[in-house]
């Protein structure tokens, strides 16, 4: 095997490895994004929920 083959490879691992941590990075931030509106959605029953009380 010649350098340029083993360049080749490298650059294919590394190519490799960055998208597949974009694709978990994008997965992490679609995550994070539901669970600040399921927060959102549950004070808003809560404050809802202490308003009706009155």
């Amino acid at each position: 095997m010649g350098d340029s083959d083993t360049t080749d490879e490298a650059l294919t691992r590394v190519r490799s490895t960055f998208e597949e941590a974009a694709d978990e990075a994008e997965e992490m931030s679609e995550a994070a994004r539901r669970e600040v509106e399921e927060a959102i959605d549950d004070l808003e029953n809560r404050i809802e929920n202490l308003r009706n009380r009155d």
